[in-house]
């Protein structure tokens, strides 16, 4: 059986990056000032950048029916069945809508929930890759799946309060105080939500420790994606403080738009399964 695997931008990986691993991309909507675009094909990631430097109101929507839609019928036209995984049911309706899609073509497009974003995603996507080659059955894939889900973690640094608070995440005496102060939250992506882990005093100690926790979330060592918002910098730092045995590092890439429409230029984050 010919598998294609389809995953929604929010993964962080332009289309041309996806499909070299073997990937499928279905654009999420970027809305800037109430203007949508599709992802990577209407607006770029330095675009949006460029947005949120400018004052500009930036968030993001679930992708077009219509595209799942169309992209499925072009693959089911070479492939015999679909994986599509998408971004945590909890933070969007994009896997609602996904299987909604789905239904039109029966048995052969499966959608499953990473409970995570970016890199969390990712590593669903592959574990759902590796079970099929595995021999897992076609109506079992989503529970051989299913363990990984609570073992993902990610763990995403703002280095400014500016876009939390824009979007109304943080009220404006927490951002007066907090910047202030050089406090930043450091954000976990757990569970298919998004909270605060933990507050620390400036970037360079939120870096050390989003390691940290890193190492104490994962004793037993990790697979590791880097992902920032036009911050390459932070990300090497990172994989300077993370260097030890049993952290492997399997990619860097962009935070993408779902992340960084929320948390701002400037963020880095690490997503990490267990090896």
């Amino acid at each position: 059986m010919k598998t294609a695997f389809v995953a929604d931008s929010t993964i962080g990986l332009t289309p041309e990056q996806a499909e070299a691993q073997g990937v499928y991309l279905i654009p999420q909507q970027v809305i800037v000032e109430g203007k949508a675009f599709r992802d990577h094909v209407e607006i770029r990631p330095e675009q949006v950048v460029q947005a949120q430097l400018g004052g500009k109101k930036v968030s993001t929507s679930q992708p077009l029916p219509q595209d799942y839609e169309a992209l499925y019928e072009r693959l089911l036209g070479t492939f015999d069945r679909i994986v599509s995984v998408h971004v945590s049911s909890k933070l969007s309706g994009t896997v609602s809508t996904a299987r909604a899609v789905a239904q039109r073509f029966g048995e052969r497009v499966k959608v499953l929930d990473s409970l995570s974003v970016n890199g969390g995603l990712h590593f669903v996507l592959e574990e759902a890759r590796r079970k099929l080659a595995q021999g897992v059955p076609w109506e079992g894939l989503e529970a051989a799946v299913a363990p990984l889900l609570p073992k993902i973690r990610g763990y995403v640094l703002p280095a400014t309060l500016t876009y939390l608070h824009r979007g109304g995440r943080i009220g404006g005496l927490q951002h007066f105080v907090g910047s202030l102060l050089k406090i930043l939250p450091i954000l976990e992506v757990y569970g298919g939500t998004v909270q605060p882990r933990e507050r620390v005093r400036g970037y360079h100690k939120g870096l050390e420790r989003v390691a940290e926790l890193l190492h104490k979330d994962y004793p037993g060592g990790a697979r590791v994606i880097l992902a920032h918002s036009e911050n390459p910098q932070a990300v090497e730092t990172l994989r300077g403080l993370i260097r030890q045995e049993g952290v492997v590092v399997e990619g860097v890439r962009e935070c993408g738009a779902a992340v960084a429409a929320h948390t701002g230029p400037g963020t880095s984050a690490i997503f990490a399964g267990p090896r």
